[in-house]
């Protein structure tokens, strides 16, 4: 009977942490954030229970390092918000490099231009947030040395393998299952949400965990149910001597974890709606990136995500013809044949490129006079992301929705 009793004790007290870790209330450290959404998100998750407006396009933006994610991500989103279509652009990569090109951007959104509004996931941040939900979770159960320990042991899992990227994803959960309302008060909920990914590797990581969480959380389960069964036959065995007819308590850690599976299981359906989710692969026309985004491209689609299109960035322009009245070329200058050299090999590995995707749309942009450094910077890019349009199984979305590819 005493047992009993201080198991559903227990029970009680620990519901509200439970659920907590399981995605259904909102942290302490994750307050701002919430409270944020919660004054701006009404009217988008009143149409959206109303049944009257569909989810956002999510496009993610991945590749190798330092081809040029962030300013085609950033562009497409531009060109997006200029047609009238209500955007948010989101950085999940540790560089902030969105931060570089529009200014301090913080871990909710900000709007930078009519129609886009843009935010950056911190890593640290995302990490001190989940690592609170996991304190306050715990802290009930354990006391005196035993919290100690307890409590020492969660601070250095801060530093161990995948801490990161679990509180990163944690975030990112929750942005595409209940995103934000618009800023601005023309529009009741984002048509996009365009995500600026990490290089490559991270990324297939990221996009691939509730893949790999849901099969861990099935273990979990698992495990926890064969305890409480057993648990409960105990129980069961001390209440018909003391208390006949009185039901054992709930468990209230199964129930988080069902939760959460529930939320991967939702996730997992909206990242394979290759209508509504599309993972948007840049390069440029060199030998490392080609072969590693084809290889990503493999890795992604293994995972049943849908690869939308390919940007080929940085393309050197086609040398002037020579006018007349012009200086005689030097075709043996040695500047003149590096240029020519780098030329030819940035054609060979455009090629290999557009074999590989001949079935995405693609967009080769031109190597610019001055690298982006501001939203000013950025407008002949934004010109070219205008027509641009990722692959949909959808009749509607024709492959010849990209710019005509330099020759």
């Amino acid at each position: 009977m005493l047992l009993s009793r201080l198991w559903k004790r227990a029970a009680s007290r620990t519901a509200k942490d439970t659920a907590v870790w399981a995605g259904t209330q909102p942290s302490a450290a994750h307050e701002t954030y919430e409270t944020h959404k919660a004054h701006t998100h009404q009217s988008g998750q009143a149409l959206g229970q109303a049944g009257k407006s569909e989810p956002p396009e999510i496009w993610f933006f991945g590749g190798k390092g330092g081809v040029g994610k962030t300013s085609c991500a950033a562009a497409q989103a531009l060109a997006l918000a200029e047609k009238g279509e209500a955007t948010l652009l989101v950085s999940t990569d540790p560089a902030h490099n969105l931060g570089d090109l529009f200014g301090a951007i913080g871990g909710k959104p900000c709007n930078i231009a009519p129609r886009l509004d843009v935010m950056e996931l911190d890593p640290e941040r995302e990490c001190d947030r989940y690592l609170e939900t996991v304190r306050q979770r715990i802290a009930p159960l354990v006391s005196g040395e035993r919290s100690a320990t307890v409590m020492r042991q969660l601070e250095l899992s801060r530093h161990a393998p995948g801490t990161s990227e679990a509180a990163l994803f944690d975030a990112l959960v929750e942005i595409i299952l209940t995103p934000p309302a618009p800023l601005e008060n023309e529009d009741s909920h984002y048509r996009h949400i365009l995500f600026d990914t990490a290089p490559s590797g991270h990324t297939i990581r990221l996009l691939s965990l509730p893949e790999v969480l849901g099969g861990w959380l099935e273990g979990m389960l698992g495990q926890r149910r064969r305890a409480v069964a057993e648990r409960s036959l105990w129980l069961d065995s001390q209440q018909a001597s003391e208390t006949p007819g009185e039901e054992a308590p709930e468990d209230p850690i199964s129930e988080a974890l069902e939760q959460r599976r529930t939320r991967y299981t939702a996730l997992r359906q909206r990242l394979s709606d290759t209508r509504r989710a599309r993972v948007i692969l840049v390069s440029t026309p060199e030998k490392l990136p080609c072969l590693e985004t084809t290889r990503t491209r493999e890795a992604l689609e293994a995972h049943g995500l849908a690869v939308g299109g390919l940007i080929i960035n940085q393309c050197l322009p086609e040398p002037a013809s020579q006018g007349a009245g012009s200086p005689p070329s030097t075709p043996h200058e040695p500047q003149a044949d590096w240029v020519a050299t780098w030329r030819e090999q940035q054609r060979h590995w455009a090629a290999r490129l557009e074999e590989a995707f001949a079935d995405r749309p693609r967009l080769r942009l031109l190597r610019q006079p001055q690298l982006p450094e501001d939203r000013a910077s950025l407008a002949p890019l934004v010109a070219q992301f205008t027509a641009y349009r990722p692959w949909s199984p959808t009749p509607a979305a024709s492959s010849c929705g990209c710019a005509a590819p330099a020759r």
